[in-house]
């Protein structure tokens, strides 16, 4: 008599046809022996009166005693994928697979008839399915944890979440507890007397938190991974939670966790360096809302803000009150995007003005400046405010060819209505250059006019006029 033979439903192929359900539901879970068993036996069904379908071969083939096939067929009654029709001599037949098989393994009629009565008193609010109960079984046989164990753990599970818990959570549990090396009765114990333990150091998180609920088994896992992972002391967490709890922010553990695992990527592991990098960005927060403000903007969100120009500017060494200096005067050069305030700040820094002094003092220079070119227009009769081409002028004058305020002084008496003023001006000025004049009494010496000479007096005040023609300054510098 054959060993193996397919069952009259199965469709016989001359090839060895592996069902996907067999692959993806029960061979994860199978012994390997139990697989190599099975594919052979699949095989053999093709062609049921081979001479080598006997436990004798099989045992040859895959090198173990015959015993062992016994017991993986066994193995496979169990699961529902076979039917032992014959024991001497052994006959097996292979059951079709479907959708329903795998999700519920079968075991033997009265394996679990105690863990079965004790887990449904426990969760005695509703009717367990088979398919929870095989779910059970399989823990306890792939994992090896004792039923006694896992009824302690299923009534742990009820009494933190309840008896409608779901099974899917308890698997869990028990899975995560497995891992921790938890299999038996004085295991479960020794864990829930831990957990117990930390459940007073989650309490002191919770509470600096402002939750008051009951603590929960993940509460605990998740201070298990601070304290552990995380490698932080416990004061450290509940610092951090009464700060997140003090500033009104979203103050659950789920926000605490993520917190506190950003913190860990930064490397910041300690409440000091902690306390710091938040003051810091309270600070740019606050430093960017003055900014836009100061800018005529608004954000309902600085996080960009801050990321993309506050820390530049910060570690440019700009200082706060700079910066919002900087907003005022681009607000009244009407600068108004963040992108021009940036090339304003390159500008200075090129130039190296990075504190509030050097900017002031800058402004004062240009003002001073500028409101000398301002008085010589006004004396040449232009009515028109200070532009780039005047500085260049005066700058050329003075700079450049070295003529002082007399010189100058005299140049523009001789400039007075005449057409082109600034141009003429600057005529006089270069012919003076070109024959070397150098004092005033060679200046006049050189001169082919003479005029009265007209004070204005100075404005000591920075307009919003001036203010423009300053940018126009600033903007000539390259970055």
């Amino acid at each position: 008599m054959c060993l193996c033979k397919y069952s009259s439903s199965y469709i016989i192929n001359d090839k060895t046809v592996v069902d996907n359900i067999f692959i993806n539901n029960f061979l994860p879970d199978a012994p390997d022996l139990c697989v190599k068993v099975y594919l052979m036996g699949l095989s053999k069904c093709a062609n049921s009166i081979a001479p080598d379908n006997n436990i004798s071969n099989f045992a040859n083939v895959l090198n173990v005693s015959e015993q062992d096939i016994i017991h993986a067929f066994n193995y496979w009654q169990e699961q529902g994928v076979v039917q032992i029709i014959n024991s001497e001599p052994m006959e097996v037949r292979f059951m079709p697979l479907n959708s329903s098989l795998g999700s519920i393994k079968k075991y033997k009629i009265g394996k679990y008839t105690d863990f079965n009565i004790q887990v449904q008193e426990i969760l005695s609010k509703r009717m367990l399915t088979p398919t929870e109960f095989s779910e059970y079984y399989n823990i306890i046989e792939k994992y090896h944890i004792e039923p006694e164990a896992l009824v302690m753990i299923i009534k742990y599970c009820a009494e933190l979440k309840g008896e409608n818990v779901s099974y899917p959570y308890i698997i869990t549990v028990a899975k995560n507890w497995e891992k921790e090396g938890v299999h038996t009765c004085e295991d479960v114990e020794n864990k829930i007397t831990e957990l117990g333990v930390l459940d007073d150091k989650v309490s002191l998180v919770l509470g600096a938190l402002g939750t008051k609920r009951k603590v929960q088994l993940e509460d605990v896992q998740m201070l298990n991974h601070w304290l552990g992972e995380l490698d932080f002391d416990l004061n450290t967490v509940v610092a951090v939670a009464k700060r997140l709890q003090l500033k009104k922010a979203k103050a659950d553990i789920n926000y605490l966790n993520n917190l506190l695992n950003k913190y860990y990527e930064m490397r910041l592991n300690s409440i000091i360096e902690i306390e710091n990098y938040e003051t810091q960005k309270d600070n740019m927060t606050s430093l960017a809302r003055q900014v836009v403000k100061g800018m005529g903007l608004y954000y309902e969100d600085l996080t960009k803000v801050i990321d993309t120009y506050i820390v530049k500017w910060a570690q440019m060494g700009y200082g706060d009150e700079i910066l919002v200096q900087i907003a005022d005067y681009c607000f009244k050069n009407s600068i108004r995007t963040l992108d021009a305030y940036d090339r304003v700040v390159q500008k200075l820094y090129k130039l190296g003005i990075v504190t509030l002094e050097a900017f002031n003092e800058y402004l004062n220079d240009l003002v001073a400046w500028d409101d000398k070119v301002r008085v010589l227009l006004e004396r040449l009769g232009i009515k028109r405010y200070v532009n780039e081409f005047d500085r260049e002028f005066y700058r050329t004058w003075t700079d450049v060819w070295g003529f002082g305020a007399d010189i100058i002084d005299l140049a523009t008496t001789l400039s007075m209505g005449k057409n082109n003023a600034m141009q003429y001006m600057n005529k006089i000025l270069s012919t003076w250059k070109s024959k070397g004049v150098v004092t005033l009494e060679q200046a006049k010496a050189n001169a082919n006019f003479v005029a009265d000479n007209t004070q204005v007096k100075k404005s000591d005040k920075y307009t919003k006029e001036q203010l423009n023609s300053l940018f126009s300054n600033l903007d000539e510098v390259e970055i």
